[in-house]
């Protein structure tokens, strides 16, 4: 398997992140925007895996968080800028190593991808487990849990702090959370429209300037994103011709299995399959 060389990347507000990249051929670049409170680490053996099929994967981890902790106080990390900065600086790195580029998007981070104006530049993407999560949105039964984290957990625990522990917030084990994400999230979750609610005062246009295609893969075991939530999303990327996958695997796959090894055969290779699909099409453009 391909091994990483470490990177900083520099963003255009002049916070350097901590990457990584798997150079693999010049197939095209591809950039993995990881899920909120998942180290780059984890996204290892699948960018791994993509550069021996012919990319150059780049990875990161976003500012105030592993690696790029030391880049900003946890409590000054604004969520959006995830996005119209942190991202925007893996794409623009990416399309300077090579015009087919490609994002693949873990949750939050097919989330903010609109945030980044580069996206609007991109040949394809692939969104993993991509919601706009809304209490609305999910069964009953998950609604009080889902209430005590945004409304209450999430709240008090990033009160006068500058890091949480996922495990305070029963997010599982991994780096401490730097504050301002946390408490972002859970803001925009208690929003009606979640990260698209008015008063949050975000720049939506570039949303609908992606008009590249979009390979959808959400899972029914995966319950932190139901059906409703997944469609609250790709919606709002209305330009973007979306090829939904995911309904098939029933179980086994949930909101992180899909980068793992055990997929490699079967989820991987799929959207391997698509990204050359999409690379042939880019490069006949290109010829042309």
């Amino acid at each position: 398997m391909i091994q990483a060389t470490s990177l900083s990347l520099r963003c255009a507000d002049g916070i350097s992140l901590s990457a990584r990249e798997y150079a693999g051929g010049d197939a095209g670049t591809v950039v993995i925007s990881a899920a909120l409170g998942v180290p780059q680490k984890f996204y290892a053996a699948y960018a791994g895996w993509l550069a021996g099929q012919g990319y150059h994967v780049i990875t990161c981890d976003n500012r105030g968080f592993g690696d790029s902790a030391a880049a900003l106080r946890g409590g000054a990390v604004d969520l959006a800028d995830w996005g119209r900065q942190d991202l925007e600086a893996l794409l623009q790195r990416a399309r300077s190593l090579n015009p087919r580029h490609f994002l693949v998007g873990h949750s939050i981070g097919c989330q903010i991808a609109g945030l980044a104006s580069a996206s609007a530049g991109l040949t394809g993407a692939v969104f993993v487990a991509g919601t706009a999560p809304h209490l609305r949105h999910y069964p009953w039964s998950q609604r009080p849990a889902l209430a005590l984290l945004w409304y209450g957990l999430v709240p008090g625990f990033t009160r006068g702090r500058d890091t949480v522990a996922p495990s305070r917030l029963g997010l599982g084990k991994g780096p401490a959370l730097p504050v301002g994400a946390a408490a972002g999230w859970a803001r925009w979750a208690r929003s009606h429209d979640y990260l698209f609610s008015p008063q949050h005062g975000l720049d939506l246009s570039g949303y609908a300037r992606v008009r590249a295609p979009i390979l959808a893969w959400n899972f029914p075991d995966d319950p932190y994103a139901p059906r409703a939530a997944v469609e609250a999303l790709l919606r709002r990327y209305a330009q973007a011709r979306i090829e939904r996958r995911g309904d098939e695997f029933t179980r086994g796959v949930g909101h992180f299995g899909y980068f793992r090894e055990a997929h490699r055969d079967t989820l991987w290779r799929r959207s391997a399959d698509w990204l050359a699909q999409r690379t042939q099409t880019a490069g006949e453009r290109i010829r042309a």
